[in-house]
């Protein structure tokens, strides 16, 4: 548990710590962004569009943030469907689906592009027609929106290829993410 989630109005000044393992070498949170390699997450969707992938080198383990020179780490960038509850259990549909190869660190999933004062809520990972994927949740602020943007650390090199985009539902703001961003 860190400080942010014990006190969610703290991310408006401190930004959320991050695995350092589970992420790429020379990741630096922000309030609202995450920087890859000296690159903004948030910047690099407005240019390159969504789904987003960017891979960088991995950290080797227990190094203190030594990049690997072999092995790589992938940020995949994510937009929000639907947010909606499902049983007892809040479900995200995420505007994208995976290949079978791709196994994020969902428990990293970190909201993009805005600052939410909103308490940590598990959410569970829902597909298209409502069904909950296995073993998959999401700790993220509790006011999660459609059209909002989360990163997920993935281990190995992801292309965008691996992710198959779904149609997303239209966010109330409905210019184009891009705009929204910039």
């Amino acid at each position: 548990m860190t400080l942010t989630s014990i006190l969610p109005t703290l991310r408006r000044s401190i930004p959320s710590p991050l695995s350092r393992d589970a992420w790429p070498a020379r990741t630096v949170p922000t309030c609202d962004d995450i920087v890859v390699g000296g690159i903004s997450v948030t910047r690099y969707v407005a240019l390159c569009g969504l789904p987003a992938v960017m891979t960088a080198p991995a950290v080797i383990p227990l190094s203190g943030g030594m990049p690997s020179t072999t092995a790589s780490t992938t940020v995949l960038i994510l937009e929000v469907s639907v947010a909606r509850p499902a049983d007892e259990v809040p479900a995200l549909v995420l505007a994208a689906a995976l290949d079978d190869a791709v196994h994020p660190v969902w428990s990293e999933a970190r909201l993009l592009a805005r600052v939410s004062s909103a308490p940590d809520h598990r959410f569970a990972v829902c597909g298209d027609d409502g069904t909950r994927l296995p073993g998959v949740a999401l700790v993220l602020p509790a006011d999660v929106r459609p059209g909002d943007l989360v990163a997920v650390p993935c281990p190995g090199a992801v292309g965008v290829g691996d992710i198959r985009p779904r149609p997303a539902a239209a966010p109330a703001d409905a210019r184009p993410h891009a705009e929204r961003i910039a």
